[in-house]
């Protein structure tokens, strides 16, 4: 109990200690009111707004307070637009999941949704209550080839490509990312989970347990509980939980019905059980989520609550870590970050890859293959040249 009170956001905003206690779960209205009396009269309301925004839980907010007596009118009317806007735009994707999916299932390729409407609708029974920008498929890697050919076929653009010089490229990355350019809708195909992550669930273990859903007569799959709460738990680490609404999912699955044998067992053998650790002290901490007897393997780790504490900063100063950190500033203790989320295995690949030449060194310094062999001495200072290039360019970002 002692390491969940020394995560407490005690040194928050009272606008983003408002957007908490909108937040929670079980006694959102009667707490709101609470707050709000005492410090309605003395917030920033644009930065309650901003804030609402940048985490991407307006929906929720709305659903649960914009009737709120207390909220501004300004308030009520920016999250009604907001939201109305994100029921059409969750509407759009999930009539173009039905679509892939069936075509999908139409050629013989497997396919289980990561996020986008799937998750909307388990987690919060209602599409319009969470937000997606593009969705996240995930197919067997000897069907990735297929998968892309069909969303060509379709319309679809390939946006962002991963480099393929080396001959462990799949293994290296683990999607693409495809847009509609007649309606913008973006997805991103996956071969993996996690990209450069070690070792994770295979795809034929993650269809065995797979859970469907049906969008308007059309079965849909997706990851089965416990497999899900893996992926969002390492998906938000990954991106330091710079948003609030990874959190809020983490709340919502963790008071639905898991097996935790069975997740106890699957975190041990895939070696993220201070990942899981680490999501389950923040919501609890931030979200007010009950942390019961089973859930004490993962939170009583210290590894769990030491990467809690680092990411604190990330959450509470509202700065934007994807694709890339905003400033070198805020690059250097996230890069720490992600270092010290690795375990021993991984870090001993990682320092292994970071010897050897990569795809990167390729793009930086084209050279015919019978030259391949000097990029090997040539790593280190292709190495530091991409690191300068990304501070001048960050710089310049920050100087405009």
């Amino acid at each position: 109990m002692n390491k969940q009170r020394s995560l407490e956001p005690h040194m928050y905003s009272a606008e983003l200690a408002l957007l908490l206690e909108l937040l929670q779960s079980e006694s959102a209205a009667s707490s709101s009111i609470e707050m709000t009396s005492r410090t309605a009269s003395s917030l920033d309301w644009k930065e309650f707004v901003a804030l609402a925004h940048h985490h991407r839980v307006y929906p929720t907010i709305q659903a649960q307070c914009a009737e709120h007596p207390l909220l501004p009118e300004q308030v009520k009317q920016w999250l009604t637009q907001k939201y109305n806007r994100n029921a059409f735009t969750m509407l759009q994707l999930s009539g173009q999941m039905q679509r892939l999916s069936a075509l999908l299932g139409e050629r013989g390729i497997r396919a289980l949704q990561l996020k986008g409407p799937v998750l909307a609708q388990l987690l919060y029974g209602d599409l319009s209550r969470r937000t997606s920008k593009d969705l996240d498929v995930l197919v067997p890697m000897e069907q990735a080839q297929q998968a892309e050919e069909l969303l060509l076929e379709l319309g679809y653009v390939k946006t962002q490509s991963v480099p393929r010089t080396t001959h462990n490229w799949r293994w290296r990355y683990n999607h693409e990312s495809y847009t509609d350019e007649r309606t913008g809708v973006e997805i991103e195909l996956h071969w993996r989970l996690n990209g450069d992550a070690g070792k994770e669930q295979g795809f034929e273990e993650l269809w065995s347990r797979r859970q469907t859903l049906a969008f308007g007569g059309t079965d849909v799959h997706m990851l089965g509980m416990e497999d899900l709460l893996i992926y969002l738990a390492v998906h938000g680490a990954r991106h330091a939980w710079f948003r609030l609404r990874w959190l809020v999912d983490i709340d919502r699955l963790t008071r639905s019905n898991l097996d935790w044998s069975l997740l106890r067992q699957l975190t041990r053998q895939y070696r993220c059980e201070h990942i899981v650790g680490q999501a389950l002290l923040l919501s609890a901490s931030w979200l007010h989520t009950p942390i019961h007897a089973e859930m004490e393997h993962w939170t009583a780790h210290a590894r769990s609550h030491e990467l809690a504490v680092r990411v604190l900063p990330f959450i509470t100063n509202r700065v934007n870590l994807c694709p890339e950190p905003e400033t070198e500033a805020l690059a250097k203790p996230y890069r720490a970050y992600q270092y010290a989320l690795k375990t021993s295995g991984q870090k001993a690949l990682f320092w292994v890859r970071k010897l050897a030449p990569d795809d990167w060194d390729m793009q930086t310094l084209p050279l015919p293959r019978g030259l391949y062999f000097l990029y090997y001495p040539l790593h280190p200072f292709l190495l530091l040249y991409r690191r300068m290039q990304r501070r001048t360019a960050l710089q310049r970002e920050v100087e405009q």
